[in-house]
């Protein structure tokens, strides 16, 4: 099996180290050459994914570039008849995904976003027994990314809002420069998302409220701690393993069609 990663920096690296461990075949792509030489000679490497497609027989290609050349790099690779995961977020508008989408359904292949939180330990292990009221969430980082927290770190927990509790609604979103606060509700609860870049301290965790209890998700250690002091601890699996190895065995249009429902409620605060 061979598979292709356009894109050799922070995210794309990390690509590269689990498909060795998966023992799968990588071919490098990126327009800066001087990326490509930090990787030994035993990798095929191309500045031009056109040319890496030509050479190359590509099965599985994943993208993880700037968000807008996304969807551009993708169609090249569905052109061909090979399956497509990119990063998020997948696109700028949701026009552009839809089309997409049905371009790869017309060409009888897979686009797939990245959805590597739904492949967490906590995630795969949550046991809500009762319907939810509300939810409080935090995703505040240390660092700086290249697109405002609102696109890229309030994306993740608006996926798995999407996988855990069915369609939901962005109802207001407060701009207060790198901190965003995100007010919307799901199919049966509210909830509340506070995202931020370069903030003074790391926060990634949920506080799930039930009518019998209050469930702590702690994403920064992939930990849950259930009200009656129950803890499951974070079971060893890799997430980002577990989640290319899914897009490869088994690929679906599921996290594309989250992803175009979360573009279509971003479109509503950003046009």
């Amino acid at each position: 099996m061979k598979v292709g990663i356009v894109g050799t920096g922070n995210m794309g690296s990390k690509y590269i180290k689990k498909f060795e461990v998966l023992g799968y075949d990588a071919v490098l792509i990126d327009l800066d050459a001087s990326k490509l030489s930090q990787y030994p000679e035993r990798f095929n490497k191309y500045t031009q994914l056109d040319e890496a497609l030509k050479k190359e027989n590509i099965t599985h290609l994943f993208i993880a570039t700037d968000p807008k050349s996304h969807i551009p790099l993708a169609l090249k690779g569905l052109e061909r008849g090979i399956n497509v995961m990119v990063e998020k977020p997948p696109a700028i508008n949701p026009s552009q995904l839809e089309k997409a989408i049905e371009f790869a359904q017309k060409k009888n292949t897979v686009l797939s976003v990245s959805e590597i939180e739904l492949k967490s330990s906590i995630v795969r292990n949550l046991n809500i027994n009762s319907d939810v009221e509300d939810v409080h969430a935090y995703r505040l980082n240390l660092g700086r990314g290249y697109i405002n927290p609102f696109y890229d770190l309030a994306w993740h927990d608006l996926y798995i809002m999407n996988y855990l509790f069915g369609d939901f609604r962005i109802k207001k979103v407060v701009d207060k420069g790198d901190i965003y606060d995100i007010y919307g509700e799901t199919q049966n609860s509210e909830f509340f998302l506070q995202v931020a870049w370069s903030h003074k301290f790391l926060r990634r965790e949920w506080e799930i409220i039930t009518p019998q209890q209050s469930i702590k998700l702690n994403f920064a250690e992939d930990r849950i701690v259930y009200e009656d002091g129950t803890t499951v601890e974070k079971d060893g699996k890799d997430k980002l393993e577990l989640m290319i190895k899914q897009f490869v065995e088994n690929p679906s249009f599921e996290s594309s069609y989250r992803a175009l429902n979360i573009l279509k409620e971003f479109s509503k605060f950003t046009a």
